[in-house]
């Protein structure tokens, strides 16, 4: 299974961008991991120089990892018995800020299942991602 999203929102004070991508199959172990490659596309786009490791990369990837135990954690306890993997994430230098990551990351692994919770996490009239 494979799901993705991309968090597009423009407020009157902010650009919010972020785009993760998240695969996963049913395990007897619950599994969270990130894929060694996650910022792959940057190498493929930009080159090995500019598309090497950035600041923020880490800050990243465990938003990644703690949007995926999120989103999982809100299952119905019969959707919980994944091994979600990081694929990619996708990010801009000036429109991806604090919790965009995070964001992305549950809505992708909703997506990849095809379920949503009751109460779902929001962007605010301020562009902040919201997480009840």
């Amino acid at each position: 299974m494979e799901g993705s999203y991309k968090l597009l929102r423009q407020t009157s004070r902010w650009a919010r961008f972020a785009r993760v991508t998240v695969s996963g199959e049913t395990s007897a172990e619950p599994a969270v991991q990130v894929g060694a490659d996650v910022f792959g596309w940057r190498v493929r786009s930009y080159g090995p120089t500019v598309g090497a490791v950035q600041v923020g990369d880490e800050q990243f990837r465990a938003e990644a990892l703690d949007g995926v135990r999120y989103a999982l954690a809100r299952l119905p306890e019969e959707s919980r018995g994944l091994s979600v993997s990081v694929v990619e994430i996708v990010t801009s230098p000036v429109d991806t800020s604090p919790g965009d990551v995070k964001f992305a990351a549950a809505h992708a692994v909703w997506a990849m299942v095809g379920r949503q919770p009751g109460r779902q996490p929001w962007i605010d009239a301020d562009g902040v991602p919201v997480f009840p």
